[in-house]
């Protein structure tokens, strides 16, 4: 018997998940809308990387949701988000959703005048990992080199980041250029 207030929720290695997760990224990407000609559009991206806590997922909930109505993405936000209680609302948080999720942006967009805002959450390492968790899955880290390079080959040009995270300050090396805006809540070398 599940104790008072409790509630059963899927495990992330379970079939239930595993085929619902496809279709779930597949519907996030499919569902961005075109982009409005005539003006800059900005696309959200969010990945709540950390399983073990809510806070991650209700940082991004929230960010998406103000993302949507102050920044006008509604209709052109994803959220990728480990979390027991989204695995059958929404794709997971992993390197690989992130950078389908990317890719998916860089095709949608006008290169010269779109903006992706990407926003990461979880705990940060001092060697400036970003910690992507939800055991017992074994997940790929996200580093500033592999997100540089995701955005990259996504063919985003215009970018604000956005890391949330202990030592996130050690993501504005690898991403900074002239057209990238990188916003973090701590020095490299802080918690």
């Amino acid at each position: 018997a599940l104790a008072d207030g409790a509630e059963r929720l899927p495990r992330v290695e379970s079939e239930e998940v595993l085929s619902a997760q496809p279709r779930l990224l597949y519907e996030a990407l499919t569902g961005l809308e075109e982009r409005e000609p005539g003006t800059s559009n900005l696309y959200f991206v969010g990945f709540a990387g950390d399983a073990s806590q809510d806070v991650f997922r209700n940082d991004m909930e929230a960010a998406q949701t103000v993302a949507d109505a102050k920044l006008g993405t509604e209709g052109r936000s994803v959220v990728l988000i480990n979390s027991p209680r989204t695995v059958l609302d929404a794709p997971l948080a992993t390197a690989t959703n992130l950078q389908a999720s990317l890719s998916t942006i860089g095709q949608l967009i006008d290169a010269e005048s779109d903006v992706a805002v990407v926003y990461l959450s979880s705990h940060g390492s001092a060697d400036h990992r970003l910690y992507v968790n939800f055991p017992p899955l074994q997940l790929q880290q996200i580093t500033p080199i592999a997100l540089h390079r995701m955005l990259q080959e996504a063919g985003i040009k215009w970018k604000v980041v956005i890391v949330s995270a202990c030592y996130s300050g050690g993501y504005v090396e690898p991403l900074k250029d002239a057209n990238t805006l990188v916003i973090t809540s701590s020095r490299a070398d802080r918690t």
